[in-house]
């Protein structure tokens, strides 16, 4: 797995693009920059060779005593006679565009000259200087040797100079900027793509605490508005679903707890107290029953609106109050308050159930908070004999419990871990049970911040 790259679509797309861009720019800057250079150079050794037919064929209008003045008298700063003959054969004077290109257009202006003949020696100043002089420009010393019909001969010599580079020119400021508005701009499209995809991650989440969010909008590019259509269509299944579900339970509840109540009366009205008394016992344990399947059902009242708390006074307000009952609860104060969006009720019912299960399984409870960027943890302590290991998880599971008598007496019917779990992860959060190192179980929950 590369490490190195963003974790996050929108920066890994914004990257690709950037880089993308720097490349091409970078590229075509480059291939720009090589066939600028030739480009100007041809130009220049076109422009040249023009020049000297010009001078050329004012000469051969002159007889040969006046050819010398006229050519002295056609010198330019760019253009000027070499001052000795120079032999043209040498290994430096090698064959290339450039002296091909001058070649050529000279060869082509007096190719019905009788006795005419046209030398060129183009290098570069940089690897070979053929003037004794020496000169400390760049570019290409050009020779150019015009052999007339009548025997005599003109060196005529020029430098072109090598055209500067883009780097040196304000080009990488151009390529920097326009790198930088290029970066803008392929982050607020990105951003604008990718934001129905976070829009959508939200929405599972929300449906999670509250089966009745409002749907999605359907709108957008076709592949996220059909994406969209069928989240929304899924949530309406759900919310029939759980809505329909919760229903049935109220009605079977009710005509379950009718039922016990008619039950309740006729056992009162036995004669026999002890037959009364064994089927009360048997009816509330009814009762009990209903009401526990009833609660693990519901997990979270859906009536509960999610609302913005203290998470951190709603778990001292918690301790305080089962101390006030007599619980043997204590509680590590924190002044840091954590804001979390959830439903407050369920919550602390949730932690209300861990805690009666730590003071009646371990004798007492200890509850202390930890917080870090993600989320916030209610750590419940206990110094019971904990829980064997291979059944840490099994006790989360709906009616398992450790004591195998099924008795009243030793515990309920094994739904308030339960029950909590559900709410907790109904918040997006987790609980996860451990056996302490100095003996005794902790229950940590844990719940994102929103």
């Amino acid at each position: 797995m590369t490490t190195w790259l963003p974790s996050s679509i929108k920066s890994r797309a914004a990257l690709v693009l950037s880089a993308a861009f720097l490349l091409s720019h970078a590229v075509s800057l480059a291939i720009y920059e090589i066939n600028r250079e030739k480009t100007i150079l041809l130009t220049e050794a076109t422009d040249l060779a023009a020049r000297i037919i010009g001078v050329v064929n004012l000469a051969r209008s002159f007889p040969k005593e006046d050819r010398e003045q006229i050519l002295a008298a056609a010198e330019t700063q760019f253009l000027t006679m070499f001052p000795e003959p120079a032999s043209l054969d040498d290994e430096r004077c090698r064959d290339n565009d450039f002296s091909a290109r001058m070649s050529e257009s000279l060869d082509s202006a007096f190719a019905d000259v009788r006795g005419f003949d046209a030398r060129v020696c183009l290098r570069r100043l940089a690897a070979a200087r053929l003037l004794a002089r020496g000169d400390p420009r760049r570019g290409f010393d050009v020779l150019v040797s015009i052999s007339f019909p009548d025997d005599e001969r003109a060196v005529f010599h020029a430098i072109l100079p090598e055209g500067e580079s883009l780097i040196h020119d304000a080009v990488l400021v151009y390529l920097l900027f326009s790198s930088a508005v290029a970066l803008l701009l392929a982050w607020y499209l990105i951003r604008r793509t990718v934001a129905p995809l976070e829009q959508l991650a939200q929405a599972a989440d929300d449906i999670g605490m509250n089966i009745d969010a409002p749907p999605l909008p359907e709108s957008g590019p076709r592949e996220v508005a059909a994406a969209a259509r069928a989240f929304n269509r899924m949530q309406q299944r759900l919310r029939r679903l759980v809505h329909g579900q919760t229903e049935m339970l109220a009605a079977i509840s009710h005509d379950l707890r009718s039922a016990a109540t008619r039950l309740q009366l006729r056992a009162e009205l036995l004669r026999d107290p002890q037959e009364s008394e064994g089927l009360l016992r048997v009816v509330n344990d009814m009762k009990s029953m209903i009401q526990s399947v009833v609660d693990f059902v519901r997990g979270i009242e859906p009536n509960e609106t999610p609302r913005r708390i203290d998470f951190t006074a709603l778990v001292e307000s918690l301790a305080e109050d089962l101390r006030e009952e007599g619980y043997p609860v204590s509680c590590t104060h924190t002044e840091r308050a954590h804001i979390l969006d959830c439903r407050p009720v369920a919550l602390r019912r949730g932690l209300q159930n861990i805690i009666d299960n730590a003071v009646k399984y371990g004798g007492s409870a200890h509850i202390r908070m930890e917080a870090d960027r993600q989320g916030v943890s209610v750590l419940i302590e206990d110094p019971g004999p904990g829980i064997p290991e291979n059944e840490l998880s099994a006790v989360l599971r709906p009616f398992y419990r450790l004591d195998k008598s099924r008795s009243s007496k030793t515990g309920g019917v094994g739904l308030g871990l339960s029950i909590a779990r559900n709410i907790i992860q109904a918040h997006g959060g987790q609980l996860a049970l451990r056996n302490r190192d100095k003996g005794g179980l902790q229950a940590e929950v844990y719940i994102p911040f929103k």
